[in-house]
């Protein structure tokens, strides 16, 4: 029975030292990855802290700028133009209508 139980112990050491070896290379690989990848992510981190600059640097200067004067009439229109029919286009409301100046079109066309 004690044999037994030694084998199962062997057999779960076996076990841990195989995982604890899959576990040690999957880190080395991601602090090689890591070690690979910091040039980057410093010249990222430095980016980000000239544009937090450029952008403090832009709010500072819009808000010391002279505010611009105010126009007495709105640089945009408040209704819209109608549409411009094109030449020889009708407004037909019904369906006999739109029939009726289609034929009249084609016998204008023909004569």
């Amino acid at each position: 029975m004690s044999f037994l139980i030694d084998i199962a112990i062997l057999v779960l050491l076996v076990g841990t030292l195989t995982y604890a070896w899959l576990v040690d290379r999957r880190v080395r690989t991601l602090m090689h990855v890591l070690r690979e990848m910091e040039p980057m992510i410093g010249d990222f981190s430095a980016a980000v802290d000239r544009s937090e600059s450029s952008v403090s640097a832009l709010r500072s200067l819009g808000q010391k700028a002279e505010p611009e004067r105010q126009r007495e009439e709105p640089s945009f229109r408040s209704t819209r133009e109608r549409p411009k029919r094109p030449a020889g286009a009708t407004k037909a409301t019904g369906k006999s209508e739109l029939v009726r100046g289609f034929f009249e079109t084609v016998r204008e066309r023909e004569a």
